[in-house]
């Protein structure tokens, strides 16, 4: 089963609090009149605070958080601490990824307990101040990691438990590697991870390989007595169900193109790919994939069988499903960060500086106009540049305009998107990407200016965007790598936000 971003849901469990006083008194922690002082009235007081607290959290979840029952930590000014009441509270534990928690005078005590004992992650209620001194003093204690936040607003509750149920997706990712030489990069693409164990340990990525001859293999029906490089097993080879798939999907994309420019028989080719991708990524549970596009190419059975592997990662990606070229691991969890964060379907491309120097500007694939574009304000510009664009970018619910283009300038064969990004003069975008260490997470942001290659086959379609400073930019892009993966509109927020929780540095342009 493909696990998408979409589909991860954050359980909260709700944690009130109360102090019921068994006898009539005052002093210098309790005061009132009248009834308030009478045995009794604690509890329903406590019932009308724990209420409001409950309304108030279900109000400001994000999409994706479900709130679960709460559990109540109580006791008497006998200052009593029941173990029975922990072994209540142990059975709401393993299915809650955060606790929200409202103390309450003479209550501290036992939310710091319920911390320590059971290591969740916990906010605090904005309408107790309180948050203030236990966030202190959990931030100080040995425990497994300290992710504990008092909060100014309800808003600030809602934004963090984003955040944390960004973690939880990160945390669900299982990336399959279609690889054919041996370690952990390509023969173009050494920017990408370098130690998967500590990408495992930090992150909770695990990663599922498949080698990439007999993903290949399993693009042709099954025959007699195996694949060649598996003989005599039982694989997963295309089947009549999956070509079915295969032709309605191209009627759809031949259907709905602005234009196309490449033969019908070349996206079937190219769409068989998609599907046998698919069908790996359910049945090894993945919801991530990459695959070497250089070693792979250098088989020659690329060119044997007309088809390349960038419309799958268009599709995947259109679908919320991270999804990079070159077996660039890194750009994969990055994109599953936007995704996460911002319910976006990603684009991804090699990011490079439009350097501007004695009147002329380095760009490429870009026609007349969109030169013009660019040399109005030739400051501060950046292309992100692959042929992976897909068609919603702008929205991951709706498909939005696109054209059908190949990649092969000779035969003509591998279809690919293309997408005028011209169309998006002025939006906002983010972009981010984990260096090769996992250490640091860059963030960055811009504006779409033009775009380029919409006429073109092969590698291209760039967008053009502005950045706030390109040099900045540039030296910070050099510590994390070549791929930026981006969404539509701004998240850096979100983004150094999600870096905390996994002690990541948020390096920021």
């Amino acid at each position: 089963m493909i696990n998408k971003a979409s589909e991860i849901v954050l359980k909260v469990r709700p944690v009130t609090t109360g102090l019921e006083h068994k006898y009539y008194y005052e002093g210098p922690c309790r005061f009132g009149t009248g009834e308030a002082l009478e045995p009794g009235y604690d509890r329903l007081a406590n019932a009308q605070k724990a209420q409001d607290f409950l309304d108030k959290l279900r109000a400001c979840a994000p999409c994706n958080v479900e709130i679960l029952e709460p559990v109540n930590l109580g006791r008497t000014d006998d200052w009593d601490n029941s173990e029975e009441q922990w072994t209540r509270i142990a059975a709401a534990m393993p299915d809650s990824d955060v606790l929200v928690a409202y103390p309450n005078l003479g209550t501290d005590d036992l939310v710091l307990e319920l911390v320590e004992r059971f290591n969740k992650p916990i906010l605090f209620s904005p309408d107790t101040i309180t948050g203030i001194s236990d966030t202190a003093c959990l931030r100080c204690k040995p425990m497994k990691d300290h992710l504990v936040y008092a909060n100014l607003t309800w808003q600030q509750v809602g934004f963090r438990l984003g955040v944390f149920r960004a973690r939880k997706v990160i945390r669900s990712t299982n990336i399959l590697l279609a690889s054919r030489f041996a370690g952990e990069t390509s023969c173009s693409t050494f920017d990408t991870f370098n130690n998967f164990d500590a990408v495992t340990s930090r992150f909770g990525v695990h990663f599922r390989h498949v080698n990439i001859h007999e993903l290949l293999d399993q693009m042709s029906p099954a025959v007699e007595g195996g694949n060649h490089t598996t003989p005599g097993r039982i694989t997963p080879d295309l089947t009549d169900g999956d070509m079915k798939e295969v032709e309605a999907l191209a009627d759809e994309l031949m259907g709905s193109a602005a234009e196309t420019h490449v033969s019908r028989e070349y996206l079937i080719n190219t769409l068989i790919a998609y599907v046998t991708v698919k069908k790996n990524l359910n049945l090894k549970d993945c919801n991530g994939f990459t695959v070497p596009c250089p070693d792979v190419c250098s088989t020659r059975r690329i060119n044997e069988m007309k088809f390349t592997f960038c419309m799958t990662h268009s599709l995947l990606m259109e679908q919320g499903i991270p999804s990079s070229c070159e077996f660039d691991v890194a750009c994969v969890l990055s994109q599953q960060a936007l995704i996460a964060v911002s319910h976006m379907s990603p684009y991804m491309g090699n990011a490079y500086p439009l350097v501007y120097d004695n009147g002329k500007l380095n760009v490429r694939h870009a026609n007349d106009a969109e030169v013009a574009k660019l040399m109005a304000d030739p400051t501060n510009l950046y292309a992100v540049q692959h042929s992976v664009a897909h068609r919603r970018m702008k929205d991951p619910a709706q498909n939005g305009p696109f054209a059908l283009r190949h990649f092969a300038f000779d035969q003509k064969f591998g279809a690919v998107f293309r997408y005028d990004w011209n169309r998006d003069a002025g939006q906002a975008i983010t972009l981010c990407r984990f260096s090769p260490d996992g250490k640091k997470l860059f963030v960055g942001k811009g504006v779409v200016v033009a775009g380029g290659g919409y006429e073109e086959d092969n590698c291209s379609g760039p967008v053009f965007i502005r950045v706030k400073d390109q040099e900045d930019f540039f030296n910070k892009q050099c510590e994390v790598g070549m791929h930026l993966p981006l969404v539509y509109g701004d998240f850096t927020k979100e983004l150094i936000a999600l870096a905390e929780l996994f002690g990541v540095e948020a390096v920021v342009a």
